[in-house]
This record gives structure tokens, C-alpha cells and sequence, in this order.
């Protein structure tokens, strides 16, 4: 059984209810949601909370060129001509 878990949150037309859906994987999870706005259901949205994700929640800063734990920050966009 997956740790992350996917709800899809939806409002029917036809009674102005909101509902939700429980999915265990993300494509599950996106062809519901793709059915549900096929069938005409409203507001449609997907929202997960992943227990594996990186880092603290939230956005950390670059002060100095030093990420907030110390390691270097050295990525560059670069945009080719």
C-alpha cells in the first residue's frame, strides 16, 4: 500500500454538492479526475500530501550563495541565444 494519498474533491451540478474521492496512486488519481470533468462535475481538483517529499515545507532562501544548511548553491539557468 502507497504512503501518499491522492482526494479528489468535485461538485456535482445537479444537487450544488461537494464530494471527494480517495486514490492510492497518482494515475488513478488523474484519470478520475479527467472523468469526473468529463461527466460534467465541477470545480474538479486533486490534492495529495507526499511523505516522501524533499526538504522542509515551504520555500528556504539562497543567502550569499549558501543554501540555509550550509551547502553551496551553484545551479545557473542558462538561456541559450
Amino acid at each position: 500500500m502507497s504512503m501518499n494519498k491522492f482526494k479528489i474533491y468535485y461538485t456535482d451540478p445537479t444537487d450544488s454538492k461537494c464530494y471527494s474521492w480517495d486514490c492510492d496512486t497518482l494515475s488513478d488519481s488523474l484519470l478520475l479526475t479527467e472523468t469526473f470533468r468529463k461527466n460534467g462535475m465541477t470545480f474538479v481538483t486533486m490534492v495529495s500530501e507526499n511523505v516522501n517529499s524533499v526538504g522542509k515545507p515551504g520555500v528556504d532562501s539562497i543567502k550569499d550563495g549558501v543554501c540555509p544548511d550550509g551547502v553551496a548553491y551553484t545551479w545557473m539557468k542558462r538561456r541559450s541565444q
